[in-house]
């Protein structure tokens, strides 16, 4: 009896491992396959409220002030609520609440899990055994099969649910074993609510919705209109940032800027790749991306000889030289510059879970999701900057601001290429820069062997 105990718990933190690793992406990507299928309004209605959602979450989170390994369990038994809406009703206030639900999940799982591995790595000999491991990878061909079959994902949804259940005691324990870890630590002051920021917070994601809704159906507003919302929104999310940047006291710059590399090598890449790379090139960037992001920080630590000064150096030319490369928009030499962005973001996620958690300035319990709220705040000023050099050269060409996101001709690439690309490339180059040479201002921080999505 407990050899099996010890095998059911041994399995439930596999799983709430896998989760929390594939969590910010897999509800997402099962509510697009969704709509792709059915064309319906309700599913994009849902996928716009769980893009917002996931990242307003991260903003709004910690509020109640409540343990880390408390608001792990919350995103489990929320991401139980919102695969079980979604595999069993089609009903729109139904979707809407599952999407609030799975899209806090999805932006919150991932922080904390680490938050809480990080207080057990340190005071514990706490560690993922091997088997986790493996079970992660049985659990995605579950997902595969749902695909393979084209079972309508019903079964994924159902799949999801009974995983968030089966990680539950997972989540307990882990609750219970890092109890000794919050016994010693001195809880951080409560901030008080401000009502100035709730309103900029609502209005801000409001725009956010609806900046996003015009990315995914032909909704007539003149364009001078949507650049005003643009041009609110940086504003809005500039007011944010400057409120929130004494959360941490190094470091900010570094991790927004991680935030908008990734979303520039992501987001705007996985469409602009369509007109360099050819109809795969959606695919290609999104491998280039995991191979720079896992191979990032030993490949630099190994041409570095474990030298972390010199490895961080390597890493800084690699970044430059990499935004010159891709501004060449040559295949070979494009998919060279983007790989070394990507491996930079490798590089860097490391050091700065590490420098963040064990700053004696920060709340260890909040490091990690202030980090992952720098981040957001990078990558939504990319997404903000990309929206509106769109606009800009819709109104010049006289295009749909559809195009872009639908491509179906490479006519278009020249336009996109000197209008897009060229100055949000360059906008993303002058933020690496001033964050190279900004980190003379910051404490020295040193790799890890700490994941992080």
């Amino acid at each position: 009896m407990q050899k099996l105990r010890e095998t059911s718990l041994d399995f439930s933190i596999a799983t709430l491992n896998f989760l929390a690793n594939i969590g910010i992406v897999l509800p997402y990507v099962l509510i697009l396959f969704k709509y792709q299928q059915t064309h319906s309004t309700t599913y994009l209605i849902a996928i716009i409220v769980f893009y917002v959602a996931r990242a307003a979450s991260i903003f709004s989170t910690k509020r109640l002030n409540l343990k880390s390994s408390t608001y792990l369990i919350l995103c489990l038994w929320l991401g139980v609520i919102g695969s079980a809406i979604y595999s069993v009703t089609s009903s729109l206030p139904w979707l809407v609440i599952g999407a609030l639900c799975l899209g806090y999940t999805s932006a919150n799982i991932w922080p904390y899990y680490l938050t809480i591995k990080l207080h057990l790595t340190s005071h514990t000999d706490f560690k993922l055994k091997r088997l986790y491991w493996l079970i992660f990878g049985v659990l995605g061909l579950l997902f595969v099969a749902d695909f393979v079959f084209d079972l309508h994902y019903r079964l994924a949804f159902v799949i999801l649910g009974a995983l968030f259940l089966i990680a539950l005691p997972a989540g307990r324990l882990l609750n219970q074993f890092s109890m000794a870890f919050y016994h010693e630590q001195t809880s951080s002051e409560r901030q008080p609510i401000k009502l100035w920021r709730v309103l900029v917070f609502i209005v801000f994601f409001a725009l956010i919705g609806l900046l996003t809704l015009l990315r995914k159906i032909s909704l007539t507003i003149a364009l001078p209109y949507v650049l005003g919302l643009v041009i609110l929104a940086i504003i809005l999310l500039n007011l944010e940032l400057a409120a929130d940047w004494k959360a941490m006291p190094a470091n900010k710059l570094r991790i927004v800027n991680r935030g908008f590399l990734v979303s520039f090598v992501l987001l705007f890449n996985s469409f602009f790749g369509y007109f360099v790379l050819g109809k795969n090139g959606m695919y290609l960037i999104f491998v280039i991306y995991l191979i720079g992001f896992e191979g990032g920080q030993p490949l630099y630590a190994s041409l570095g000889h474990h030298v972390s000064a010199q490895a961080k150096k390597l890493a800084q030319w690699g970044l430059i030289l990499g935004h010159l490369l891709a501004l060449t928009t040559i295949p070979a030499l494009y998919i060279i510059g983007l790989l070394l962005i990507a491996l930079y973001v490798g590089y860097e996620n490391p050091a700065i879970n590490t420098s963040v958690y064990t700053a004696d300035e920060n709340d260890p319990d909040l490091a990690i999701i202030n980090k992952y709220r720098f981040s957001t705040y990078g990558g939504l000023l990319c997404q903000l900057s990309l929206f509106g050099l769109l606009v800009l050269v819709s109104g010049w060409q006289h295009l749909s601001l559809m195009q872009f996101f639908n491509p179906s001709t490479a006519v278009l690439k020249l336009s996109y290429l000197h209008a897009v690309a060229w100055p949000l490339l360059l906008i993303s180059l002058l933020l690496s820069i001033i964050t190279i040479y900004g980190q003379q201002y910051f404490k020295p921080s040193h790799p890890s062997q700490s994941r992080s999505n």
